[in-house]
């Protein structure tokens, strides 16, 4: 359902015409009209209005997390400092990037995923009309605080002498759609209640499905003049104010027939996922399922549904394998159709005539459910699926096949054109209402302590074409209510900030520590520019956008404490995250570097699925010692090709990860391989023995510093968010089984496939070399 919400029926009165709304006739407090998939309710002047309306609204139709809301009205435009507007924004509608709530200070940020028709603003929500003369004192979005980048930019270079043409363009350019109009760039707009309609529906709906739409219809008003615009006998000014609002019509209602087209497509989702409902509790019943069994059952059957075997093959399996005893309803529905009981009574036997295990009760279900999985995970079920229809897991990598580091001489081409694959197409033919999501990145929220930061201007200028938004805290904008990860993974943003607290954590439990004494891992970034599909980041963080921690002074004394303290440190920097992926935005592995050349005590490990020439044309350059490169290691994770591009969306590929080990060997640095973790496939032999062998062929395993090995494994709580963030994803829904609250494949599959690459391992390597995820790590993680 799309909600829509305005002030004054006056504000929306052309829209119910021309989307043919008709007016409720129920008993409710607030104005309602209704028609397919929209509701649009008049909140009335205000935010206690408007918080009441929408909350009263959204718990009366039971909303739910995947409505939409759309929230129309007019604004009047803040004239700021300078006291003068241009009279070319009378009229246009403005997407709102950030609310601010005068009276507390607190800002509200929707997610901003789509390529709209409308130019961006900041709102300010205030509890009475505004005085034109009142914000004489404000700059733009936040009171004493810069909006944009091209001001940033302009402020911080007024005293350049030289300006290359790329900082001249970053400090002219305009949005597309607002070249000749003035005052677009710092828009700040007024209104009496976005602030509370965003806080009161966030108790129901997920930001990334909140729009804020704005018509500039006033400058604020004189205290001389009439204050309520709605409530005016004036007639001259009504007519004024119909016109400012159809100005760009056109614009609002492709919008709502764009969320309309939304909301019928996750109606539909919400019907398949009722169907599969209503047969998962069927199939339970005859298992005679617990609850554990049921969630075991039901992620068994997602998994299977994912592997293209369907719900009417399982039942198939089940009946040729499993009989019946008829009770209740169905025996009497048995009865009726002339079916004989078929358990041997009396004869203390639990199978039918034909020899199947009767399902008479839970014990019974319990192997039937056993046997249902060996079925669904066996080779050949899995590999006929596979022949019939291509590989059972969906490739996401882009037609292009490259690599982040493909592209490293652009940030933008790496972070934003790579990740332009998902779909975003232009609007054509019967999609015309459609809009295509941002590229990645064409947002960046800055903490504006670190406005005047020469990292961050360094960082903007990689970026030219995005909207930079201040904030107070990353966590305003990364910790949000009910963020969902899937949509945000679409079009992500990106953040700068500072990392305050601790920066220095103990390596985890499910982590090999090469038995290192001070094993330590630091976070420099939150999330991945990658995107790999069992990556426990997708279960970890409630957010897709990334987070950058500028701070790297604060992390270097952290460390000469903690070297102070014990002696010696062996520190992840690459523990969960890619830093070799951002250093062509931001060079941490440089800088960590340089440090690394000052700490003799410090060991660095830089773990990472790159590759390419790029990268390793920057890497020779780094100002190490030959003594400080054998302290610092690289450790490449290796995958298959298939599981490349099924799995790890984005990252390099194998032979390019391979010529990037070739290259670290020759700079002399330490390289550790990583097969870990093995991900499983209906063909993982065979895939896991190429890979060996390419691996074999092309890289001189004598000069290799040590290798890991290790399943898939992942804490109960990572995996169960996992599921939540990609519900479609094979790899969240695979039925693992789980050991001290921690999941792994099944025991005998683990087994065969670690230690299958153990033995061919030992080939070429001494057993002292080779790191195992084992039985007594397992115990350990048991015990802690």
């Amino acid at each position: 359902m799309v909600y829509i919400f305005a002030a004054h029926k006056g504000e929306v009165e052309h829209l119910i015409k021309k989307l043919s709304l008709g007016k409720r006739k129920i008993s409710f407090p607030f104005l309602q009209y209704e028609g397919e998939e929209i509701l649009l309710t008049i909140t009335g002047q205000g935010q206690i209005n408007a918080s009441v309306s929408v909350a009263a609204t959204l718990q009366e139709e039971k909303a739910k997390k995947g409505d939409i809301l759309l929230s129309l009205g007019s604004a009047a435009v803040i004239l700021g400092k300078n006291g003068t507007a241009s009279e070319e924004l009378m009229g246009r509608w403005f997407w709102i990037q950030k609310l601010e709530q005068q009276s507390t200070g607190r800002c509200f940020y929707p997610d901003l995923l789509y390529k709209l028709d409308f130019p961006e603003a900041g709102l300010l929500t205030g509890d009475k009309i505004l005085e034109r003369t009142s914000m004489g004192d404000r700059d733009t979005v936040s009171e004493g605080h810069i909006d944009s980048k091209e001001y940033i930019v302009s402020e911080r270079r007024s005293d350049s002498k030289e300006h290359s043409d790329s900082e001249e363009h970053i400090v002219s350019e305009e949005p597309s759609d607002s070249k000749g109009v003035s005052g677009l760039d710092n828009t700040l707009l007024y209104d009496m209640e976005s602030a509370a309609v965003f806080q009161a529906a966030n108790f129901y709906l997920a930001p990334e499905d909140f729009f804020f739409l704005r018509c500039v219809t006033d400058f604020g008003v004189n205290l001389s003049e009439e204050t309520d615009s709605f409530s005016s006998s004036s007639l001259s000014w009504k007519e004024k104010l119909q016109s400012l609002l159809q100005k760009e019509e056109d614009k609002v209602l492709r919008l709502i027939r764009f969320l309309q087209e939304k909301s019928k497509e996750r109606r539909k989702e919400e019907e398949e996922e009722t169907a599969f409902q209503q047969q998962l509790q069927s199939l339970s019943e005859s298992l005679h399922c617990s609850f554990v069994m049921e969630k075991q059952l039901e992620s068994l059957l997602r998994y299977a549904v994912l592997q293209g075997i369907s719900q009417e093959e399982i039942r198939e399996y089940l009946e040729r394998n499993f009989g019946r005893r008829n009770a209740g309803d169905d025996a009497g529905r048995d009865a009726v159709n002339g079916v004989k009981e078929e358990v041997l009574k009396g004869l203390g036997k639990d199978t039918d005539k034909q020899g199947r295990l009767t399902l008479i009760d839970k014990r019974a279900g319990k192997k039937a459910l056993s046997s249902l999985k060996e079925w669904i995970l066996s080779e050949r079920t899995l590999q006929a699926k596979c022949d019939g229809s291509g590989d059972s897991l969906q490739s996401n990598r882009c037609s292009s096949g490259d690599s982040l580091q493909t592209h490293w001489g652009s940030s933008e081409n790496i972070l934003m054109n790579h990740y332009g694959c998902f779909g975003s197409t232009s609007p054509k033919g019967r999609h015309a209402n459609r809009y295509p999501y941002q590229e990645h990145f064409q947002h960046i929220y800055v903490e504006e302590a670190l406005l005047q930061s020469s990292d961050v201007e360094r960082i903007l200028q990689k970026f030219p074409k995005a909207k930079v938004i201040p904030i107070k805290h990353y966590k305003d904008v990364f910790n949000r209510k009910k963020q969902g990860r899937l949509a945000q993974s679409h079009s992500r943003k990106l953040i700068l900030a500072k990392k305050e607290g601790q920066r220095l954590y103990d390596g985890a439990v499910v982590c090999q520590d090469f038995s290192e004494s001070h094993f330590c891992y630091t976070s420099l970034l939150m999330n991945c520019p990658f995107h790999c599909a069992y990556c426990y980041l997708q279960g970890m963080y409630p957010s897709s956008n990334l987070v950058m921690f500028l701070n790297l002074e604060d992390y270097f004394s952290d460390c000469r404490k903690w070297i102070a303290e014990k002696g010696s440190l062996y520190l992840c920097i690459s523990y969960d995250s890619d830093l070799l992926a951002m250093e062509g935005v931001y060079p941490y592995v440089e800088e960590f570097a340089r440090f690394l050349n000052q700490e003799n005590a410090l060991r660095i490990e830089v773990r990472t699925k790159a590759g390419g020439e790029g990268l390793w044309r920057k890497m020779p350059k780094l100002p190490l010692s030959s003594d400080a490169r054998k302290r610092m290691i690289f450790a490449f994770t290796l995958s298959p090709e298939e599981i490349i591009e099924e799995a790890e969306e984005g990252t390099a590929r194998l032979s390019s990860r391979i010529f990037a080990i070739q290259k670290a060997l020759e700079e002399g640095y330490l390289v550790r391989l990583c097969f870990d973790p093995m991900i499983y496939h209906p063909r993982w032999k065979e895939l896991y023995s190429d890979l060996l062998q390419e691996v074999f062929e092309q890289i001189p395993m004598e000069q290799i510093h040590d290798c890991s090995l290790g399943s898939f494994r992942i804490s109960e709580s990572y995996l169960k968010a996992m599921g939540k963030a990609l519900p479609s994803s094979p790899h969240t829904q695979f039925p693992y089984e789980n050991t001290g609250g921690y999941y792994h494949y099944p025991k005998e599959l683990m087994e065969e496939m670690e230690g299958f690459l153990y033995i061919r391992l030992q080939e070429k390597l001494p057993k002292e070399k080779i790191f195992r995820w084992d039985s007594q790590e397992e115990d350990s993680v048991n015990e802690k």
